[in-house]
């Protein structure tokens, strides 16, 4: 159905949602299609609403348990006519790049879940990602290695670790600040490596100790061998309280 919104904020033009049945396995992913076309299969309204405002989990509060339990499909389409400037369809499986399909996010969660948000700003603790020496280990990626095997075109930002490896793969400095905030932090993390571009890059480190294998630590010293460091700062932290929501309208 139509996905109506406020005249003045970006909309869909076309929407739908699908409650996902809690009694079967289902897929949990986000893909975005040239023309701007977005399809996110099980997603509670939590994550939704923090990939539509560009949020870590740990700066939404508030909704019952449903918003973490319902799960949901959606696939949503823009305007056709609605910019004549290419939409960029660079995604994770928690972040859309393009700030204009993110704003038509929100007016779909305000549409068709009733969803209110109470936003506040404080003074805290923050982390610049920073250069430290040479980052010879980050690796620009070819555009010929840049669609992803099970991502697919246009997905990046793929970082993860398994005991002693890290690697990232088509990664802006952005991406691995919004990581680190997201995973291993949950403080805000600001770039300012002064990067630019999507990176590739493999580490191993020799563990001394496997029992006594820690996260931070582990990351920590992964940025190290990129030639990355954190640097403790303070600074402006958004945060969003949910007020209300409701299950979401028939398409």
């Amino acid at each position: 159905m139509k996905a109506q919104a406020n005249s003045a904020a970006p909309a869909f033009e076309v929407a739908t949602i699908k409650p996902v049945e809690s009694n079967r396995s289902h897929p949990h992913d986000l893909n975005v299609y040239p023309g701007g076309r977005i399809l996110i299969r099980g997603y509670s309204l939590r994550s939704l609403i923090v990939t539509a405002y560009k949020l870590s989990s740990w700066q939404l509060s508030g909704g019952d348990p449903s918003m973490s339990n319902d799960l949901y499909d959606i696939e949503a389409i823009p305007p056709s006519n609605s910019s004549s400037t290419p939409y960029d369809i660079r995604h994770t499986w928690w972040l859309i790049e393009d700030p204009r399909l993110r704003q038509m996010l929100q007016s779909l969660l305000a549409d068709r879940f009733q969803l209110k948000l109470r936003q506040t700003s404080s003074n805290d603790l923050v982390y610049l990602l920073e250069k430290s020496v040479k980052t010879s280990l980050l690796i620009p990626t070819r555009a010929e290695t840049a669609t992803h095997p099970s991502g697919g075109e246009g997905f990046s930002g793929d970082i993860g670790h398994a005991g002693d490896r890290w690697v990232i793969y088509n990664t802006s400095m952005q991406q691995l600040a919004q990581f680190a905030s997201d995973i291993v932090i949950h403080k805000k993390v600001v770039d300012k490596t002064g990067l630019s571009g999507y990176f590739d890059a493999k580490w191993t480190q020799t563990l001394t100790d496997p029992e006594q294998y820690d996260g931070m630590d582990s990351f920590q010293t992964f940025l190290s061998a990129l030639g990355l460091k954190l640097t403790r700062s303070t600074g402006s932290v958004e945060n969003y309280e949910i007020v209300s929501a409701q299950k979401p309208s028939p398409n």
